[in-house]
């Protein structure tokens, strides 16, 4: 029996195998350290109708209780792929319900460029949520 694991341990190993193992390790790390540094970035889409008022254009959003954080946690909001800054003017009184879904209507100024000052024109508007890493996306599938 020892004399076969001596046989086995002898055995010669072409380079090839070598290199193929060592290119193996090489692109398993690296996707490893990648997972850990790549970030991405989460938008909440929704849409709103622009509104003016007195030479005054606005945007009003009808946003969910529930992702009523997304706005008051950032100041920035992406138009066709353009950041705006906003300031949420007023939050209405009023809730609507949606079959299951609690509405509220929010009314953000921002400067609008002028392709998008018409009265109740509904636009597509992202908010970014948040900044993850590759690796708790991984984790948390």
């Amino acid at each position: 029996m020892n004399l076969d694991s001596e046989i086995i341990l002898q055995r010669k190993i072409s380079p090839i195998v070598y290199a193929y193992i060592m290119i193996i390790i090489v692109i398993t790390l690296s996707l490893i350290i990648l997972t850990f540094l790549l970030n991405y970035k989460t938008y909440y889409k929704m849409k709103g109708t622009v509104v003016e008022e007195d030479n005054h254009y606005y945007i009003n959003l009808y946003l969910p209780l529930s992702d009523y954080k997304y706005l008051v946690n950032s100041n920035i909001v992406t138009i066709d792929k353009k950041d705006y800054n906003y300031k949420i003017l007023s939050v209405d009184k009023e809730y609507y319900t949606d079959n299951n879904t609690t509405y509220q209507i929010i009314k953000i100024e921002l400067p609008l460029e002028d392709k998008y000052k018409i009265n109740n024109l509904v636009i597509d508007l992202q908010i970014q949520k948040e900044n993850k890493r590759v690796i708790n996306y991984i984790i948390k599938k």
